[in-house]
């Protein structure tokens, strides 16, 4: 053992900026004892790459899976509330990214989540991406800040 030398995988991340006319959205959600308090977090960006609207939200109490779903769920119904038809969606959570594209059964627990997101999908033109940890950060910060202290909310920037 003295001899191996680990090989270290490096991986770039970097958050891209949206297309021209389109939103892209950062989610995250969090659950303190995974099922206990729950929050979700979220923030819109133009196609200019600025902050048009951030969100932090305590939810009822559950687990990550089910925070992860209605993190999705709540930005979708934003967005179609606000009107934009292009909507890119990034999320750390590999199991959300597979079961919305359909790749992978849904969980009991998060079908009536899943249904709900894919009506609200139906609505928009939009695309499901999954980003690394690194790339979600601020989405991340909110949900968890929302878990510390309290609901938080940020919008019309001037």
């Amino acid at each position: 053992m003295e001899q191996y030398i680990p090989k270290l995988k490096v991986t770039r991340v970097l958050w891209g900026m949206p297309e021209q006319d389109w939103i892209k959205v950062n989610t995250d959600g969090a659950s303190r004892g995974n099922s206990g308090r729950s929050s979700i977090g979220f923030v819109l960006r133009d196609s200019e790459g600025d902050v048009i609207y951030a969100r932090g939200k305590e939810i009822q109490k559950g687990t990550n899976v089910e925070a992860e779903a209605i993190a999705i769920l709540e930005v979708i119904k934003e967005c179609v509330q606000q009107g934009y038809v292009n909507i890119h969606i990034q999320t750390y959570s590999l199991l959300m990214n597979n079961v919305v594209d359909g790749i992978w059964d849904i969980p009991w627990s998060i079908e009536k989540y899943v249904q709900e997101i894919k009506l609200y999908m139906s609505r928009c033109n939009y695309r499901l991406s999954r980003i690394m940890r690194e790339g979600n950060k601020l989405a991340d910060f909110l949900a968890n800040h929302a878990l510390d202290y309290g609901d938080n909310e940020a919008h019309n920037f001037q």
